[in-house]
């Protein structure tokens, strides 16, 4: 080691402070990316395997092809493997059993690793005479043990209605009509297998399936045509539908007997619905920007702020004969021994704290329905990524202001003659600050601009804290919404619903529903839906795009399906108060239109969007059609008139669907009982119940208790709803964490910016102690400092923040539409936090100039 790097190691030890930020800088940076990259990673292998394990490790299938065809695949470029499959057919087993068939299909090995067939015991079956049969069939009448042989008579599944006469599939279930089960077995043959194995059940059993599997093998060669074939492709590409478009149209294949596998091809963003991979995409680039930014602003600002006392450092090496050469390679040795101190610390930091995160994340994820649970992957090219990214920025970071002191002389570096300017014109204030301030402000607008370089750097740091934070607040909001708008997610437990029949068994039933012990919440109310003209001058633009079978135009107007919801009186005074909606005169029909609402549209997209073009206090007038059966001919009604007295995006209790052309509108009973009174009893009409409860099963039961009778369809989404409540709070400790990662960050980045910038300035604060400065005026001054600081970060920080944002909206764009809205919670938080944030560090550090004797630090810094 030569002389300039024992220095360099000797100044790295004498400066602890400066060089155990630094490091920490670096160790944060380097965390955050292996972290990010490696959940990346993690998520898409689960989301991978679980697809699989649904669906199959394939790409796309073909049907009922043959051999040529099957040859002409298989030499295809891109084809790796092409598993067989022929659907031998149903046997009967007993008819008493919801599934009444064995089902027998052949597959060859590859087909079966494809499939994901697991054998439990014995093996899986070589020849065509061999099978081996599904784990449920243990109990199921079926007295064979692996060894038996077994005489199957298989036959096609044939549905008997006329109008049906189809075969039917495995995935079907059992035909039943008014007059029972309406299928039978076709062109029966008689086969003998033997028993060679038993499989877990496979994935193409589903509970309502009409057999049980008995699996046989086929290599595919003793039939002319192939009843599918699922084939693996080398290289996936996002040309993989046009490559298949081709190859289909190459070989006549129908195109109703080509399919993809969709969920697994989804999970490596190639997907049919180019819009959705747009979006994902473009979000992943922002996220990946973001981190990069912030990586690279926070191991820069570790470097940098100390521009000056690394400068003097350099000068001194300079004064004793050190080249340009020495002095940059010294800069560049010493950001060398920080990385190797701080990346392998940072990787195994980073994969530590998501390996933690994804342990506990895991049940949750399981519990929310997914068959795999996410483990911590790591890559060759996180590793790769992580030490390349860190290394180039700590060189880069450290290059700059080596360069910088190798240019100037060695009195100027040690004076630090070009870090401080003193020409009037540079530090002049305005009169006004001091009348409205008084001086201690005016020298602290004057501190900053003889300082200007590290006023500078203070400043860009503190931007990019404030652009970091509500980029990644912004981002984490887009990612909920998206969720919010493709998820299903009700507001219930339980539904119980009427049509409307003469006995009302659902009203004679409600008091004790609603007063069971563990029912939380409990609504009941009429539910009506009915065809209505709505005027073409307050229509919305929901239905542009629709094809002209989805839209009814009439001229008087636009046609739309018109949902009406009749509430309680008590409920109704409810839902008005939890929407801030005014009660309405009893001289009006008073109505809630939900105008804000989402739905997938016709490409695909998910919409978020105001259905009519109305405002509060307005009139919805409409017209109700209805069919006359002695004329045989549909007609409209008198024109209707609702009062507008609130719009809102929020639906009562209920099972709601939202589509383009269908209107929610929320009225009170005796509103419902007057605009339905004159309507014919062929509308689709309803009471309906919904609740929540604490033991949502228990309540079930005790329901089903009060013996409702037949006409009552009672339901129990509980379960669903654990599971995406599993998903949000999946979905939120990655938020959250990710949010709490960035603020840690930012606060770290300006605690470590503002510190070392005071900590450089110990000379500068003890001149004004020596003419007289008190300690009351300094703290004055110094509180002024860092509003000067936090005004001007905001200044520039809050619009390329807006931007930032708005350049995030627009990426979901492509699968998602909603109105970009401002974050404002967490623009407040940001502003009241950089005030915070710089108040405290500017405190903290000039605290510890307390001890500082006047005369020492001045002599300190002379030369």
């Amino acid at each position: 080691m030569n002389i300039v790097n024992k220095v360099t190691l000797r100044h790295l030890k004498q400066n602890k402070r400066r060089t155990l930020v630094t490091i920490f800088g670096v160790i944060i940076s380097v965390a955050m990316i292996t972290a990010v990259a490696s959940l990346g990673v993690s998520f898409i292998d689960m989301q991978q395997r679980d697809a699989i394990s649904y669906n199959g490790d394939w790409h796309y299938a073909v049907e009922d092809v043959d051999k040529e065809q099957i040859k002409a695949i298989q030499a295809d470029d891109n084809t790796d493997a092409i598993g067989l499959v022929e659907e031998l057919g149903f046997a009967p087993l007993n008819d008493q059993l919801t599934k009444r068939y064995l089902y027998v299909r052949a597959m060859d090995e590859t087909a079966m690793e494809q499939m994901q067939v697991k054998l439990k015991e014995g093996k899986l079956p070589t020849n065509e005479n061999e099978v081996a049969i599904s784990e449920e069939l243990k109990g199921e009448d079926f007295p064979y043990q692996i060894g038996d042989t077994i005489e199957l008579d298989i036959g096609e599944r044939y549905a008997l209605n006329e109008e049906e006469n189809r075969p039917l599939v495995q995935d079907e279930s059992i035909y039943e009509g008014e007059d029972g089960i309406e299928e039978e077995l076709r062109n029966q043959e008689k086969q003998d297998f033997k028993i060679v194995g038993e499989i877990e059940t496979p994935l193409w059993d589903n509970p309502w399936s009409a057999g049980y599997t008995v699996l046989s093998y086929t290599d595919g060669l003793s039939s002319s045509e192939i009843d599918g074939a699922y084939v693996n492709v080398k290289k996936l590409r996002h040309s993989l539908f046009d490559d298949l478009e081709k190859l289909r149209e190459d070989l006549d294949i129908n195109a109703e007997n080509m399919g993809t596998n969709t969920p697994l091809l989804d999970t490596y963003l190639i997907s049919v619905n180019s819009g959705m991979v747009a979006a994902l995409s473009g979000l992943l680039t922002v996220i990946i920007v973001i981190i990069m930014v912030g990586s690279i602003v926070l191991i820069y600002n570790a470097f940098a702020i100390s521009v000056s006392e690394r400068s003097r450092y350099l000068g001194m090496l300079s004064s004793v004969g050190a080249t340009k050469r020495q002095k940059r390679n010294s800069v560049l040795f010493e950001g060398l021994v920080i990385g190797l101190i701080s990346i392998p610390v940072g990787i195994g930091a980073g994969l530590l704290g998501i390996g933690v995160t994804l342990h506990f994340i895991s049940e949750m994820l399981l519990s929310a329905g997914f068959n795999s649970e996410i483990r911590l992957v790591v890559t060759p090219a996180i590793f790769i990524i992580a030490v390349a990214v860190s290394l180039l920025t700590i060189m880069i970071s450290a290059w700059i202001p080596a360069v910088r002191a190798s240019k100037i002389t060695a009195i100027d570096a040690i004076r630090q003659a070009k870090d401080v300017k003193l020409t009037k014109k540079k530090i002049k204030t305005n009169r006004f600050v001091q009348k409205l301030f008084g001086y201690e402000a005016e020298i602290a607008l004057k501190n900053l601009k003889r300082n200007k370089k590290r006023y500078h750097v203070t400043v860009f740091s503190l931007m990019i804290s404030i652009i970091l934070f509500l980029s990644v607040g912004f981002f984490t909001n887009t990612l909920t919404k998206s969720y919010e708008l493709q998820s299903d997610e009700q507001n219930y437990d339980i539904s119980i619903r009427e049509y409307y029949s003469n006995d009302n068994n659902l009203a004679d039933i409600y008091p004790a529903i609603e007063t069971m012990e563990d029912v939380e919440e409990s609504i009941m109310y009429q539910n009506m839906r009915f065809s209505a003209v709505i005027p073409e001058e307050i229509a919305g633009d929901t239905l542009e795009g629709l094809d002209d079978d989805s839209i009814e135009m009439y001229e008087e107007g636009t046609g739309y399906t018109l949902e009406l919801i009749g509430l309680s009186s008590e409920d109704w005074g409810d839902y008005l108060r939890e929407n801030n909606i005014p009660a309405a005169s009893d001289e009006q029909q008073p109505a809630v239109l939900v105008n804000t609402v989402n739905y997938m549209d016709h490409n695909n997209k998910y919409v978020e969007t105001e259905m009519l073009n109305v405002h509060e206090g307005d009139k919805l007038p409409f017209r109700q059609e209805y069919y006359i059966e002695e004329k045989d001919d549909w007609e409209l009604s008198d024109s209707e008139e609702l009062e507008l007295i609130g719009l809102t995006d929020n639906f009562p209790m209920g099972n709601f669907y939202t589509s383009p052309n269908t209107l929610s509108v929320i009225v009170n009973e005796q509103t419902f009982n007057e605009l339905t009174e004159n309507l014919p009893d062929s509308y689709d009409r309803s009471w309906e119940v919904y609740v929540t409860s604490d033991d949502p099963y228990g309540v079930e039961e005790a329901i089903e208790e009060l013996e409702p009778g037949s006409s009552l369809e009672i339901s129990n989404i509980y379960a669903f709803q654990q599971q995406d409540k599993q998903i949000t709070l999946a979905l939120s400790v990655f938020i959250y964490g990710f949010i709490t990662l960035i603020t840690l960050i930012s606060i770290a980045n300006i605690f470590n910016t503002v510190s070392t910038s005071v900590a450089l300035r110990k000379r500068e604060f003890a001149t004004m102690k020596s003419i007289g400065m008190t300690p009351k005026a300094f703290r004055k001054m110094i509180r002024f400092e860092s509003l000067f600081y936090g005004i001007k970060s905001l200044i520039y920080g809050l619009p390329i923040s807006f931007v930032v944002m708005y350049w995030i909206h627009l990426q979901t764009r492509s699968a998602f539409e909603y109105r970009f809205q401002i974050p404002w919670v967490y623009i407040g938080i940001v502003i009241l936090a950089v005030f915070i944030i710089v108040g405290a560090a500017m405190l903290y550090s000039t605290s510890k100039l307390k001890k500082d004797n006047i005369v020492e630090t001045l002599r300190q810094e002379n030369i």
